[in-house]
């Protein structure tokens, strides 16, 4: 099992033992504590752009992870953004 306290902000994937979605991903801040088991793989990505390039490779469909309603809110994400003012 990974086990570990982040000490900078970056974003996680990691798979998930469910039929309809294969994986989750969050944001992750300073001082969190990461536990994953090691059979479902866990990447991190230090940039927004970087997780949202695995995303939509993982999901197939370009653009995915931007739509509004999958994209990481503000907080936890670090970048600001409001939900409230996106347009897909």
């Amino acid at each position: 099992m990974s086990h570990y306290v982040s000490s900078k902000p970056f974003y996680i994937l990691t798979g998930v033992p469910n039929p309809n979605f294969s994986f989750m991903y969050c944001a992750n801040t300073v001082g969190n504590e990461i536990v994953a088991p090691d059979s479902y793989g866990l990447e991190e990505f230090d940039t927004e752009d970087e997780l949202a390039t695995r995303v939509d490779e993982l999901i197939g469909e370009e653009g995915y992870y931007w739509k509004c309603k999958n994209r990481i809110p503000y907080p936890p994400n670090p970048n600001e953004w409001s939900y409230e003012d996106c347009e897909d």
